[in-house]
Formats: structure tokens, C-alpha cells, sequence
């Protein structure tokens, strides 16, 4: 007999948040009905890398918490952040989630606590999810660390603890921009090239030269080796299973001592050797992209 690992729903959920039902021929399909994005570009550019996508970065920051001391102090905090990292930060204050979500949606950050006046931080988030914007990065302020798992349901990328520790704060933030700048890479497929969501690539396998590359749009035969793939997709979230082959750790429902079992019904081999250490590395991908430690 071997055990198998199941992944608790409400993480499920935290995961599947910006990936929507599946969609024709057994594709997802993303929030928005897109699919790979096409381009066309210059050669020059494109050996530039991906950071042609990401440009120069200014952060909108939102701070929801009804608490005047705890916006100074948090504030306070991020002036500080800038400085040091030499990072532009607009930063919005408001005192209840009513007054988030009567006011501007375009928000990169939203700090949000949990336990308000009026409607709290739960069902404001949810609200300005389905309401607002979909993709904003939630990062959940609160005196009661158990509620971290609730925080699940609406896609929490950090979980701090009051009061804040700025050491964790500032390690919330530079993950934010690694995030961010690793949030692209583009592909090419013959003559075709093709911008592609790091979040939306279930897995990556070597053919030969080439690599196939399963997103939840579809699938692209890749004029790349794995390894040089690899060198492109963020190192927190991508794990060489085999040497073949590289999924994506926020695409995994459920693993046993022999497959790792992926959310668009396919699954890998996961040799008995490594089940011990890929348990305890994807236990580790779970945790930290919830809770900053």
C-alpha cells in the first residue's frame, strides 16, 4: 500500500483562484477567456530577456485597516523600504473595506486587515475580487494567525502577524517584485513567438531539443531545451520531477509515493527515492506562499 498526499481544498482553491473552469477540448480557460498572447517583435528585443515586459516599476499600494496607528506604522515601514531599495511606492490609506471598494481599483498591493469595522477583511476581499480586480496581490495584516488559512479562499500571496515585523514586511515585498519580474517568459514555436503567464504553465517536458510546454490554454512545442527553460521560470515554483520533466507546484492536487497527480487530469512519475524529499519541498512551496515566517 502506498499513502497518498491530498491537498486541502482551501489551498486547492488559493491555487485554482485565477484559473477558472475548463473549457473546450478539456482546456482551461483563464478569468478573462484568453489565450496565449501572440507577438511580434524584433529579434534584438527578445534577446534583451524578459525584463522588455516588466519595465521600470512603480508600486500602488493600498492600506485597508481601521486603525490609524497601524497605517502610520505600516506606512512608515514602506517609505523606509523605498529608500533603502531605491522603489517609487504611491501609497493609498483607507479606514474601512466600504471606502476600498467605493474608491480606485488599480492597486498592485492591498494590505488588508482582517478584523474591522463594518464589513471585515474577508468579505471585503472577496467583494473587490469579483468586484474590482481580480489579480491585485493580497497581503492579509492580523492579530489572529489562525485565520491564515481562511485567507486561502481569496488568494493571499503573504500573511503577517500584528504588530509587523519589518523584517518580514520587507520580505513580503522583495517577493512581490520577484514575483512580478518572473511573472513572464516568452516562448517561441517555429517562427511564432508567444507571451506566457509563468502562473498558467502546468508543466514542462523535454523532447529531444525541444520542449513541450501544458498551459491551461494549450500546449506549445518549444525551440528549447528543458534546461534552458528552466534558467527562465521562477526556481519557487517549478520542480524537476524527472529529469525530464518540470511541473509547476501550483498545479499539484494530490501525490502518492509514485505520481504527482496535476490539475488538468494528468499526472507524472515521482520515483519512491524522491517522495520524501518532494513531500517535504512542496510543503514548504505551500507555506511560504501564504505566510511570511
Amino acid at each position: 500500500m502506498y499513502s497518498v498526499y491530498t491537498i486541502p481544498r482551501k489551498i486547492i482553491y488559493y491555487f485554482k483562484s485565477k484559473n477558472n473552469k475548463k473549457g473546450m477540448n478539456g482546456l482551461k480557460k483563464g478569468m478573462n477567456g484568453q489565450k496565449l498572447l501572440k507577438m511580434t517583435v524584433k529579434n534584438d528585443i527578445l534577446d534583451e530577456g524578459n525584463d522588455c515586459l516588466s519595465g521600470g516599476m512603480k508600486m500602488k499600494i493600498a492600506i485597508c485597516d481601521d486603525e490609524r496607528a497601524m497605517r502610520d506604522s505600516l506606512i512608515g515601514f514602506l517609505n523606509e523600504y523605498s529608500e533603502i531599495n531605491n522603489t517609487e511606492m504611491d501609497i493609498t490609506e483607507f479606514s474601512s473595506g466600504d471606502e476600498l471598494l467605493s474608491g480606485e481599483t488599480d492597486f498592485d498591493i492591498v494590505f488588508m486587515d482582517y478584523q474591522m469595522e463594518g464589513i471585515d477583511g474577508m468579505e471585503t476581499s472577496r467583494r473587490y475580487r469579483a468586484e474590482k480586480s481580480p489579480d491585485t496581490t493580497l497581503i492579509f495584516i492580523s492579530s489572529f494567525p489562525l485565520i491564515a488559512l481562511e485567507s486561502f479562499e481569496v488568494n493571499t500571496f503573504r500573511f503577517l502577524t500584528k504588530p509587523i515585523d519589518r523584517e518580514k514586511l520587507f520580505r513580503a515585498i522583495d517577493d512581490y517584485i520577484v514575483s512580478y519580474n518572473n511573472k513572464f517568459v516568452i516562448l517561441k514555436s517555429g517562427t511564432e513567438h508567444f507571451i506566457v503567464n509563468t502562473d498558467d504553465i502546468i508543466y514542462a517536458e523535454a523532447k529531444g531539443k525541444q520542449t513541450i510546454v501544458r498551459t491551461i490554454y494549450d500546449t506549445v512545442l518549444v525551440s528549447r531545451t528543458l534546461r534552458e527553460i528552466e534558467k527562465d521560470l521562477p526556481f519557487d515554483k517549478f520542480y524537476r520531477c524527472q529529469k525530464s520533466f518540470i511541473i509547476n507546484l501550483m498545479h499539484v492536487e494530490s501525490f502518492n509515493t509514485s505520481e504527482i497527480f496535476l490539475d488538468n487530469g494528468e499526472k507524472a512519475i515521482l520515483s519512491k527515492r524522491m517522495y520524501a524529499q518532494f513531500k517535504s519541498d512542496f510543503q514548504k512551496f505551500i507555506m511560504k506562499s501564504t505566510i511570511c515566517k
